[in-house]
């Protein structure tokens, strides 16, 4: 499926790579007592 000479990385793979970093950026803040979403951020801005 590859070509010989093609250095391009494939969209699946970054997508993969940005997934997990998400997801182990929220079991990071989950798991210190974090929340991922701040009440205050809900309210408008006026």
């Amino acid at each position: 499926m590859s070509e010989a000479g093609n250095d391009s990385v494939p969209i699946w793979w970054i997508l993969v790579f940005i997934v997990l970093a998400l997801g182990l950026g929220a079991i990071a803040v989950l798991s210190v007592g974090g929340s991922l979403i701040d009440p205050a951020m809900l309210l408008p801005l006026a």
